[in-house]
């Protein structure tokens, strides 16, 4: 009792000294902002892992004399506005700039952008997963692993490298050199995953830079979008330039599809959680197994159990580009299409109580179902808005005439995927300010 007395009594010295010097109750890392960061450090605490500069007088925001988890998911609530002020009766200062990403692994000397297991050497599948570190050096390789057919794009201080080719059964046990003849001095590297979901995993064993070091890890943008869809979203092709041409892994780039395109326009990181042919009742050919709202949880294409914890990265914008493949043979129910939809949509929402959420109408759509689509999803839009959602948005991408040519199996081109990122930016930009 005694103890608890003497914690309570310190607290309440501590939040009097805060109200003297103005800091925030739940600004726990005096960033002066209480956010989700925050929240994240106080349950870091609270399992006894003490992060550097914590402020544990900062933390207890419902004043019980005791710092626990349920200070973590109040000070998480007021981030998302589900409550006013803090059960201490404090009302921070409310915060306009959105936070960074936590990086899955901190204090890593990398950063990790998209879905990736909290493990030593996380594994990844989904299209576009990014890491990217700093370096002083001349040389820089990496150890990957892979269960398929991959290819990473290199980017090496900001240029763009040719792609390598992970194969299928590459252990991570041999390093592969990304770049070689460097000036000595500070360089920075950035892998990115071309090939999607399905084709398979991979893992990341780390960077090595021969007699260089590795510098600190790059911050990651205060910017978030994520991208939902199918092949369109995944880059399916976009490098071919032959429309009868069967798809190969080795022209998919996800890295100059629309989402990670748009990502680089409005500087802001982009995670896509995309894969071909799934739809939202339906699969390409008419398949009800597997859809994509029954594996858009998942951090891996093909491990039900893992799966992804939405706390760890909290968009401001989210694209869902679905319902082509649910049109491959024939124009979907009209009941069945709009509440599965709307039902991903209210998901999504559930996670991201803040982000605009635009719901698009994509560019392989054509005659009577572009026509029974447009007509689906605005109508899901409309309900959304007049229930007083209004950051949930509709979008149509033009229809793909020839004119920008085609990639395999019809897809879209990167001029194409160019010109939807164009398109999409400047909505992002007129919504959220994004200048």
């Amino acid at each position: 009792m005694k103890k608890i007395n003497v914690l309570a009594t310190l607290l309440l010295f501590s939040l009097a000294c805060s109200a003297l010097f103005g800091q925030d109750l739940g600004d726990v890392n005096h960033d002066n902002e209480v956010n989700i960061v925050d929240a994240l450090l106080v349950a870091k605490y609270y399992v006894n892992d003490i992060p550097s500069g914590f402020d544990a007088a900062l933390a207890d925001v419902d004043c019980d004399a005791s710092i626990n988890i349920v200070d973590a998911l109040n000070i998480a609530r007021f981030y998302v506005r589900l409550i006013s002020e803090l059960p201490c009766g404090h009302t921070p200062t409310p915060t306009v700039t959105q936070t960074p990403t936590p990086v899955v692994n901190p204090g890593a000397d990398y950063l990790l952008v998209g879905r990736f297991t909290n493990e030593t050497a996380p594994r990844f599948a989904w299209s576009a997963s990014t890491i990217k570190a700093n370096f002083s050096g001349t040389e820089v390789s990496v150890k990957l692993a892979s269960t398929g057919d991959n290819y990473i794009e290199v980017i090496v201080d900001g240029q763009v490298k040719a792609p390598v080719n992970v194969p299928s059964g590459s252990s991570g046990s041999s390093a592969i050199l990304l770049a070689s003849g460097l000036s000595n001095g500070n360089h920075s590297i950035e892998i990115v995953k071309r090939t999607e979901a399905h084709v398979g995993d991979m893992q990341f064993f780390g960077f090595e830079y021969g007699s260089g070091r590795a510098l600190a890890a790059p911050a990651p943008s205060s910017r978030r979008i994520e991208f939902i869809g199918d092949s369109i979203t995944c880059g399916y092709g976009n490098e071919g330039n032959d429309r009868n041409q069967p798809f190969t892994t080795r022209k998919e780039n996800a890295y100059m599809a629309y989402g990670a395109l748009t990502g680089r326009l409005v500087n802001a990181d982009a995670v896509t959680v995309c894969w071909s042919g799934k739809g939202v009742i339906r699969n390409y050919g008419g398949d009800t197994n597997n859809v994509m709202p029954q594996v858009y949880d998942q951090i891996l294409a093909y491990n039900t159990s893992l799966l992804w914890d939405y706390s760890k990265w909290i968009p401001q914008v989210v694209v869902i580009n679905l319902g082509t493949n649910d049109y491959s043979v024939g124009n979907p129910d009209r009941a069945q299409f709009t509440t599965a939809y709307r039902n991903l949509v209210t998901k999504v929402r559930g996670h991201y109580p803040s982000a605009y959420i635009y719901v698009a109408l994509g560019p392989l759509q054509y005659g009577d179902g572009l026509i029974s689509a447009r007509d689906y999803l605005s109508s899901i839009v409309t309900g959304f808005n007049n229930s007083g959602d209004s950051k949930i948005r509709f979008i149509e991408f033009p229809q793909q005439d020839g004119s920008l040519g085609y990639g395999e199996d019809w897809h879209p081109t990167v001029a194409t995927h160019q010109q939807m990122a164009g398109i999409l930016a400047a909505k992002i930009r007129s919504d959220l300010g994004w200048n």
